[in-house]
């Protein structure tokens, strides 16, 4: 079962989450679940320098390696024709993005800053979300997918060392700097680009009948629902129950659906729901869920207290890149970079041709 993500409801959470999601901005994504879809592998790999970052190197494999993740990515959600067209747009910038992770690395370790205790928490992290007994057993895990567990741990710790550095020099400075008034200007001048139609938000604790013999089926979902009545936070519930691995960690959220297009059987469990509240046991095909309603829209073009967090999300996001990218060309200004022939930089401040981030012919 696939869902799409969604945001979080409440303006300080809203902000909390956007900040989140650009304090990783200069990391691609890691596939962190231990049911991985197969790396695209190229014929042959030459071991050839793409580009220079201080001391550091970034090879042909790298490169090509994180060529083939975007694709993977992106195949989850698109083919054919339409795969080729985004991996090419958002391929673009693969190789800026790379340099960026560099530059950020090493600023990191110019500071002394460390990362081992955040790099063992997020692991136990990983273990609890893949419902793993121990390390050891998500260590077989990801060498179960090929990959080798050094360098599994390696890519979380310079994840870490740069959420520390974009928190510190970036986020500190931009986190704070959207007010209400910005917001309602923003929102007069693009109404049309927050219209939408009529739906809802939901989360969802998921009890699969897949993971469970019938007659714990049941008694696992009583015991989550009484741990929802009985006060406990949601994402805690959330984590200790969902088998959904793909929304645990997003607080169990599944998106907006448009009226109309959700089963009928949730539909009648949700419709008398107010924002944050939660339905009961609703029985369906996948074993019993709970959801939680996030939001819930009107069609056309909404009230801006209905949007107001969107809004302001949006404006902060804008704020965000500007800001990221101001700070990421003071590195370069400091480091010394170099691309080999036949590939362009596009986080360069001067750009000299049209051919991005692509081998010569």
């Amino acid at each position: 079962m696939r869902w799409q993500r969604g945001q979080r409801d409440g303006r300080k959470r809203q902000q909390a989450a956007a900040l989140h999601q650009w304090l990783w901005l200069a990391a691609l994504v890691l596939v962190l679940a231990t049911a991985a879809l197969p790396r695209l592998q190229a014929a042959k790999i030459v071991d050839r320098i793409v580009a220079r970052v201080n001391n550091e190197i970034i090879t042909q494999r790298q490169y090509d390696q994180q060529m083939a993740d975007l694709r993977t990515q992106l195949a989850r959600d698109n083919s054919g024709v339409e795969l080729d067209a985004k991996v090419k747009e958002q391929s673009k910038n693969l190789l800026r993005d790379m340099i960026d992770q560099d530059l950020l690395v090493e600023k990191a370790k110019d500071d002394d800053i460390n990362a081992d205790t955040d790099v063992i928490k997020k692991l136990d992290d990983i273990r609890q979300s893949a419902k793993l007994d121990s390390l050891e057993d998500l260590q077989k895990e990801v060498e179960k997918q090929g990959q080798v567990w050094e360098d599994f741990k390696d890519q979380i710790r310079r994840q870490i060392l740069m959420q520390e550095v974009i928190g510190r020099e970036v986020g500190s400075q931009v986190n704070n700097s959207v007010s209400h008034q910005d917001a309602r200007k923003y929102f007069q001048a693009h109404q049309q680009e927050f219209s939408s139609p009529g739906g809802v938000r939901l989360a969802q604790i998921l009890i699969s009948s897949d993971k469970h013999k019938p007659d714990e089926l049941e008694k696992r979902a009583q015991d989550a629902l009484a741990d929802l009545k009985a006060g406990q936070k949601w994402d805690t519930v959330v984590k200790k129950y969902s088998d959904d691995e793909d929304t645990v960690k997003e607080g169990g959220d599944v998106g907006f659906f448009k009226d109309g297009t959700l089963n009928p059987t949730i539909t009648a469990a949700t419709a008398k729901l107010e924002t944050n509240e939660t339905s009961d046991l609703v029985k369906t095909k996948f074993g019993y869920q709970i959801f939680k309603v996030l939001e819930r829209r009107s069609p056309g073009v909404p009230k801006f207290e209905e949007v107001e967090t969107r809004v302001m999300n949006t404006i902060y996001d804008q704020k965000m890149q500007g800001a990221l990218r101001k700070y990421l060309l003071q590195l370069r200004s400091q480091s010394y970079v170099s691309v080999a022939p036949g590939y362009l930089d596009t986080g360069a401040e001067i750009q000299i041709d049209t051919q991005v981030a692509q081998k010569e012919p």
